[in-house]
């Protein structure tokens, strides 16, 4: 199968052609949605195109039309021709790697109304985001504090590293050893059974404890800098632990994290909202439409491999 365009308005989706025509495949708020208005979003119908990516590219249809009715309903969003096919244009210089529009087109196995529906759906998209940000409020210090007091696992930075070992007497040994003058780094080469890290001399590198398993995760939040801390016991083994440097989020950066958590959450549910509330019908032959847990097509029994 070819991989096509459409994929970036759609989680993975591939396709190359179907059985079909004009019959209405489903509604949207009235709106009907032809089958022949499906299989035009391809550039060219393959013998490996069956039902299952029929009925993807329909839920993206559908998809597609409850958010531009809810765009223009609720913002006034209707991008015009003429900014749609400057959008289109600019998709093709981003992405056509010097080959001519048509070539273009059938590389990403989209047909040109498909490619002005996905380039409408950028700039709608980019205008909703500008109209549900400029309706929130701005993050503030005593936010980020609170950020920071809620979750320092996910907003410290540790620079560490680490020896592992399978015994408390192996890592007793190894503590031995570092007492007695040996590196940290060569002891982590010879003895670590973490054999990334350790080829490496036992450096983790620089990264949030939240990445980390829990008891590993907060070692790494107490130790005392440049310090070898443990034997610290998780499901993997027992570390030797070694924090070199610890550093916590700024409040600009806090504040900034704030704003994306609240202009992602904002979307996703204007989102939620627009498609959740819309009104769908499937034509029986592709499915079902359902909103919970998640808006979407249940494919017919007979057409679940």
């Amino acid at each position: 199968m070819k991989r096509y365009l459409l994929v970036a308005a759609a989680a993975a989706i591939i396709a190359a052609g179907c059985s079909g025509g004009a019959d209405v495949a489903a509604t949207v708020n009235g709106t009907e949605i032809a089958a022949d208005d499906v299989e035009a979003l391809v550039y060219e119908l393959g013998e490996d195109f069956g039902d299952a990516e029929f009925i993807q590219l329909l839920d993206i249809l559908i998809q597609w039309n409850a958010i531009e009715e809810a765009a223009k309903s609720d913002f006034g969003i209707d991008p015009t021709d003429e900014e749609i096919a400057a959008e289109v244009q600019r998709i093709y210089a981003e992405q056509g790697a010097g080959i001519d529009f048509e070539a273009f087109l059938e590389a990403q196995n989209i047909s040109a109304p498909g490619l002005d529906q996905y380039a409408a759906q950028l700039l709608i998209g980019a205008e909703i985001l500008a109209e549900l940000e400029s309706g929130l409020g701005e993050p503030t210090e005593e936010d980020a504090v609170q950020l920071l007091a809620d979750d320092p696992n996910s907003w410290t930075e540790v620079c560490a590293a680490h020896i592992l070992v399978a015994t408390t007497e192996e890592a007793t040994a190894v503590l031995d050893r570092l007492a007695g003058g040996e590196e940290f780094a060569a002891v982590a080469i010879e003895a670590s059974l973490d054999t990334g890290s350790g080829a490496r001399g036992g450096e983790l590198g620089c990264n949030t404890p939240a990445t980390y398993v829990p008891e590993f995760a907060a070692a790494t939040m107490t130790a005392d800098l440049g310090e070898v801390v443990g034997p610290v016991e998780t499901t993997f083994g027992f570390h030797l632990i070694r924090v070199d440097s610890r550093t916590e989020a700024t409040t600009e950066e806090l504040i900034g994290a704030l704003a994306n958590l609240q202009i992602s959450d904002a979307v996703d549910q204007w989102y939620a909202a627009s498609v959740g509330g819309a009104e769908v019908d499937v034509a029986e032959e592709w499915g079902t439409w359902q909103t919970d847990p998640v808006p979407g097509i249940v494919p017919p029994p007979t057409l679940v491999p």
